[in-house]
């Protein structure tokens, strides 16, 4: 029978996924917590996040392409986001294996808080190749080390790079499948991977959730108030995690 706990899991793994592949953000922010409150060891919990959201992404994206959020066109830009986050993400794993949390969850927190900030306020800066290597590159680095931070980072990032939101989201789900997949194979290497029934768990859920998603994002009509959503949600996470440090 399915006890209170697991349905519980399934509930915030679901809602996680939806959330994720309608907003571009928020999957491993919402449940790496969860799952570290639940009793699951870090070393567990990175390594599900990222089996669970490569899930997500593939049928998000797969579903971004069918709805037209993502075009050809928008290929090279996702390929900027790629491929400096697949590289980033391997000494994020490094980190997660070998540093204090609290020095990259602090640069985290400021970064994501920035980026909502920017956002809320209408701030929009002029969009560079450089600039996006660089969001992409911190996204990448913070997936590996925490399961979470890169959607907040990557989809708020190019909005405020003066991209699009449909476009912003897919992106963000479509280039995180080679991080998520580099992530895993970097956890392989550094350190045993073991994989556990919390990883069907909360990757069936969110599978369902990632064919819903994305054609929320198409009913996002009004851009402007898409952009204050990210905006708003981006500031709180970051403002969450100050907090959780100081508390």
């Amino acid at each position: 029978m399915l006890d209170l706990f697991t349905f519980t899991i399934l509930v915030i793994a679901f809602v996680a996924a939806l959330v994720d592949t309608s907003l571009g953000m928020c999957y491993g922010t919402i449940l790496s917590p969860i799952l570290l409150i639940a009793g699951y060891k870090p070393a567990i919990v990175v390594p599900t996040v990222l089996f669970s959201q490569l899930i997500v992404d593939i049928g998000g994206g797969l579903t971004h392409t069918k709805v037209k959020n993502f075009t050809r066109k928008d290929t090279k830009v996702a390929l900027l986001v790629a491929i400096p986050s697949s590289i980033m993400v391997f000494f994020g794993v490094f980190s997660n294996v070998n540093l204090p949390e609290m020095i990259t969850k602090t640069y985290v927190a400021i970064v994501i808080l920035l980026i909502g900030l920017l956002l809320l306020l209408g701030i929009k800066l002029r969009k560079t190749s450089k600039r996006l290597v660089f969001l992409s590159g911190i996204a990448g680095f913070n997936k590996g080390f925490m399961g979470g931070g890169f959607g907040p980072v990557v989809v708020s990032g190019q909005i405020v790079l003066n991209h699009d939101v449909r476009p912003s989201v897919s992106i963000g789900d479509i280039a995180e499948i080679p991080v998520c997949i580099i992530g895993l194979l970097a956890f392989a290497i550094l350190k045993k991977l073991s994989f556990t029934p919390i990883y069907l768990i909360v990757s069936i859920p969110a599978f369902i959730a990632s064919l819903i998603g994305p054609h929320i994002t198409v009913k996002m009509s009004n851009m402007h108030y898409a952009e204050k959503l990210i905006g708003v949600s981006s500031f709180f996470m970051g403002l969450a995690i100050i907090l959780k440090i100081l508390v």
